[in-house]
C-alpha cells in the first residue's frame, strides 16, 4: 500500500513548555487547533496506547495500538518491542506494507526547539514515510522529514537524518550509504 495522504510539513510552535500544566495544555490545544479539553484527552490516550504498544508481546497488538494513535501503517507490517514512534505527531508516520521496524527502534516526525534557536532552525512537524519492503534495523534513529526508499535497509544503530534510495543499504551516524542492493521485490 502506497499512501496518497500523506500530510505536508507543518511549522510548530517553539519549545512551549509553561510552568503551569494547564498553559501547557492551552498552548497544545491551539497548536493543533482543538479545544483543550480535546487535546489533553487526545494526548492522555496517545501517552497509553504508546506504552501499551512499547511493551506488547505480540506484533499484531502493537501494530493496532499505534493504528489507534495515529500511525499509517500498512498490510504485513513488523513493529518490533520497545520502539517508539513520535509521542507528539504519530499520523506524520507512514509505514507502508512488508516494512519491518526493530527492536529498540525511534522515529520521529517532529522537532520543536526553544526560541533562542530561531536564527537557524524552525520547529516543525515533517512526515516520515517507511517505504514497502524496508528495513529498519534494531535501535536505529529516523528523524524528521526522512523517506526511506523501497526495499531499503537501515543498518543496526544508524541515525538517518536524510532520505535513502529505493534498494539501498545505509549504515552508521550519520547513516551512509554503504551499497545498492539486488533484490527482486514485487510491491502487491
Amino acid at each position: 500500500m502506497s499512501f496518497s495522504n500523506i500530510r505536508q510539513s507543518k511549522s510548530i510552535p517553539f519549545f512551549d513548555q509553561e510552568e503551569s500544566i494547564i498553559n501547557t495544555l492551552r498552548n497544545g490545544g491551539k497548536t493543533r487547533d482543538i479545544s483543550t479539553i480535546r487535546y489533553t484527552v487526545r494526548r492522555a490516550k496517545n501517552y497509553i496506547l504508546l506504552l501499551f504498544a512499547y511493551i506488547s508481546p505480540l506484533n499484531k497488538i502493537r501494530i493496532q495500538y499505534h493504528k489507534w494513535r495515529g500511525v499509517n501503517i500498512g498490510k504485513n507490517v513488523y513493529i518490533g518491542m520497545f520502539c517508539f514512534l513520535d509521542n507528539a505527531f504519530p499520523e506524520y508516520i507512514y509505514i507502508e506494507d512488508n516494512a519491518s521496524i526493530n527492536t529498540g527502534t525511534m522515529i520521529i516526525a517532529h522537532f520543536n526547539v526553544r526560541s533562542h534557536f530561531k536564527n537557524i532552525i524552525s520547529p516543525t512537524a515533517d512526515p516520515v514515510i517507511i517505504k514497502s519492503g524496508s528495513i529498519i534495523a534494531v535501535r536505529s534513529i529516523i528523524l524528521p522529514g526522512v523517506t526511506v526508499g523501497v526495499c531499503s535497509i537501515v543498518s543496526a544503530g544508524s541515525v538517518v537524518n536524510r532520505s535513502v534510495p529505493d534498494f539501498t543499504l545505509v549504515a552508521g551516524n550519520p547513516a551512509i550509504r554503504v551499497t545498492s542492493l539486488r533484490i527482486d521485490y514485487q510491491q502487491e
